[in-house]
């Protein structure tokens, strides 16, 4: 679909906070002609860095790069599974569609709309497209620690996972291992344990991976995580999550009332949990932009070289940093670690 040249930025935020449904009603009447759903991406956003962060996050797992600034992955959705391909080649517009599946009958009708409307949702969530962060780059903007990394890594958004669980999975797999261990581990389970979904003809198949879903994981039980290279504890952790999602108790719209801290709170009931795993929970997994996890090594070592002090700070003295940075403190924390991250590439 190809937005008219003079819809600018604040008038597509209109439509989409204000007219969802008639926005996602043009968009999909669009897909029927086209090959996909185009939308405008904010000034300055850096598709570069963005897609470096992918290549390097462990919330990255899941996708593939067709090529440098197209890529993939699988999503549920409408309870189906698909495999999305985001396509940011085009300066200012991302396009994203459904790619056909082997041995899947696609969806048509009513079905075909409501697939389209948790699809458009799903990708401005992943993407961090839905948040209102033009008064949050202002104030990066004129933060002496904050400035020169939003001069260097221009309009980020963060980078999040389709739901809770995952971002519950993705953390507690991160555990106090290296971050290559835990890498090994996230794609051993996806591979052993989730579903696959192939996309393409005979000449160029591609196999794309799920994480396992709650039900799975609970099938395959203890001795079938630590087959996969999790310790007893980490086993058990995964299944008391995945028990609590079955439930319905990490349902996104069960914390849409609470607070930062009372969100924080009710995940640290579950064994397993910790305020670290629960403060990037609350980041990943349900977009709160104002969370820091003042715990995270990752962190202490990005502050203490942005503001070269001579030994790592603790997590209090850190979470006492960050209160300058209140109201977007998750977003400073995004770009605090991409300045690690950077190293990588």
């Amino acid at each position: 679909m190809r937005w008219p040249d003079s819809l600018d930025h604040e008038l597509f935020r209109r439509l989409f906070k204000e007219q969802v449904s008639f926005y996602l009603l043009i968009m999909t009447k669009s897909l029927q002609k086209t090959s996909g759903i185009r939308i405008p991406l904010p000034d300055r956003f850096s598709v570069e860095w963005m897609l470096n962060h992918i290549r390097t996050s462990s919330y990255g797992v899941p996708y593939r790069f067709v090529n440098h600034r197209t890529l993939r992955r699988p999503l549920w959705l409408a309870g189906a599974p698909a495999v999305v391909e985001f396509d940011l080649s085009r300066a200012g517009v991302m396009k994203f569609r459904l790619l056909p599946l082997l041995g899947h009958v696609g969806p048509s009708g009513k079905k075909k709309v409501a697939l389209l409307d948790e699809l458009t949702a799903q990708t401005l969530f992943l993407w961090g497209l839905g948040d209102e962060v033009e008064d949050l780059h202002a104030s990066m903007a004129s933060d002496r620690d904050m400035a020169p990394l939003l001069e260097r890594f221009g309009a980020l958004r963060i980078v999040r996972a389709p739901d809770l669980f995952e971002a519950l999975l993705v953390a507690v797999i991160g555990q106090q291992v290296s971050v290559q261990a835990a890498q090994s581990i996230r794609r051993r389970l996806m591979r052993k344990m989730g579903t696959r979904v192939t996309v393409g003809k005979a000449a160029g198949r591609e196999n794309h991976y799920f994480y396992p879903t709650p039900r799975q994981l609970i099938n395959a039980g203890e001795l079938g995580l630590r087959e996969q290279g999790l310790s007893r504890q980490k086993s058990k952790y995964l299944l008391e999550i995945a028990h609590h999602a079955v439930s319905g108790e990490l349902d996104r719209e069960a914390f849409t009332t609470l607070s930062d801290e009372e969100a924080i709170r009710r995940l640290c009931k579950i064994k397993g949990v910790g305020r670290w795993t629960a403060e990037i929970a609350l980041m990943r997994g349900l977009g709160r932009n104002d969370v820091f996890a003042a715990g995270d090594l990752g962190l202490q070592v990005a502050v203490q070289e942005l503001r070269r002090m001579p030994e790592r700070p603790s997590e209090k003295a850190l979470r006492k940093i960050a209160e300058r940075w209140k109201g977007w403190r998750s977003y400073a924390a995004f770009y605090l670690w991409m300045t690690l991250q950077s190293r990588a590439l």
